[in-house]
C-alpha cells in the first residue's frame, strides 16, 4: 500500500537559519537546482519566515529563541544541519522537532532526500495529531458511563 506522495518541490521557498558561511551558500545552490528559492537568515527567524515551505537550521550554533513558534511546533517541515555529532547538540535538534537532518559539509547529494523525508515525517505527524484530536473529541461526546476506563 503506497502512502507517500512525492511533493512537487518546484516553486517552493526555504529559509536557511545559519550564519553566513560556505555551508549556507552550498545549500542555496543545491536548492536552486531543485527550483526552490532560498534565503539565509541569522541569528533568528521572524514572522515572515514562518510562511516558508521548509526551514533548514544550524544545529551547531543553534540556540533557544531562534524560532517564532513553540519548541517542536514548526508550521512546516524542518531539517537540521548537523556538523558536530555532540550528543547535546543532537538532543537539541530533536527537541526542536527536526523532521530530517542533513550532515555538513553540504555536498552534491543529500538535500533532495532530506526534503522528501522531512515532508513525509511532517505530514505523517500532522495527520496523526489530527486523528488523535478527532478521536478525543468523539470520546468527550460520550456519556461518562460509556467512556473506556484505563485503570
Amino acid at each position: 500500500m503506497k502512502t507517500f506522495k512525492r511533493p512537487d518541490l518546484a516553486g517552493k521557498e526555504a529559509v536557511i537559519l545559519h550564519p553566513p558561511h560556505a555551508t549556507a551558500d552550498a545549500l542555496v545552490r543545491q536548492l536552486a537546482l531543485l527550483r526552490i528559492s532560498a534565503r539565509v537568515v541569522w541569528p533568528q527567524l521572524d514572522c515572515k519566515d514562518a510562511k516558508a515551505d521548509f526551514v533548514f537550521f544550524d544545529v551547531d550554533g543553534g540556540h533557544e529563541g531562534q524560532f517564532v513558534w513553540e519548541q517542536g511546533c514548526a508550521p512546516m517541515p524542518t531539517i537540521a544541519l548537523i556538523g558536530s555529532e555532540a550528543p547535546g547538540r543532537i538532543e537539541w535538534a530533536i527537541e526542536q522537532g527536526a523532521d530530517a537532518h542533513l550532515l555538513k559539509p553540504i555536498g552534491s547529494t543529500g538535500v533532495y532526500s532530506a526534503l522528501l523525508v522531512a515532508s513525509h515525517a511532517f505530514n505523517t505527524a500532522r495527520k496523526q495529531t489530527d486523528n488523535i484530536r478527532a478521536l478525543e473529541g468523539r470520546l468527550r461526546q460520550r456519556p461518562p458511563w460509556c467512556r473506556p476506563s484505563f485503570c
